[in-house]
């Protein structure tokens, strides 16, 4: 009776680890996946990388008034032309791999530029015409009489948030 559950211990073991492994198949399938669509983009973010940091040098040069600015300024260029080497001769998966021993070894840094790229994406993705729609279909309705009440309902709520400065 003992051999039973040992045998069925281990047999739970082993459809976890065949799990895991079907896991972490499907997971490099994705990355490799998401290379191959990447690799078609990668150069052409490269050459943006290099015009980006050719226009940096060119206002560092411009900077006559501030030598010290100039210097930070051209050395952020030289940066940027080091990524940009950096992403034309490096493959996808390296770069996956820098990125995840960049992620061990500077944990705070990582926590930030994630939170930074979220905040940046969810302003990309939320940016909508919003405002102008709204202003069309109030343009379009017409407005009504306000009733004392709501009026009364503005005036008292004006007063909660300000402290009673507008009563």
């Amino acid at each position: 009776m003992a051999k039973a559950k040992k045998s069925r211990t281990s047999g739970n073991y082993r459809n976890a680890s065949a799990a895991l492994d079907g896991s972490r198949r499907i997971f490099d399938d994705v990355l490799a996946l998401a290379g191959t669509l990447a690799r078609g983009r990668k150069d052409l973010g490269a050459d943006k990388l290099h015009s980006l940091a050719a226009l940096t040098r060119e206002y560092a040069a411009s900077m006559t008034d501030l030598p010290n600015l100039r210097v930070q300024v051209a050395s952020a260029a030289d940066s940027l032309e080091g990524v940009a080497d950096y992403v034309m001769h490096t493959e996808i998966e390296q770069m996956v791999g820098d990125a995840g021993t960049f992620a061990r070894r500077h944990p705070l840094a990582t926590l930030a530029v994630t939170v930074a790229a979220g905040m940046a994406a969810s302003r990309l993705m939320y940016r909508q015409p919003v405002k102008m729609a709204a202003a069309s279909s109030r343009k379009s309705r017409p407005r009504r009489a306000s009733t004392s009440g709501a009026r009364k309902r503005t005036a008292q709520a004006r007063r909660n948030t300000n402290g009673h400065a507008h009563a």
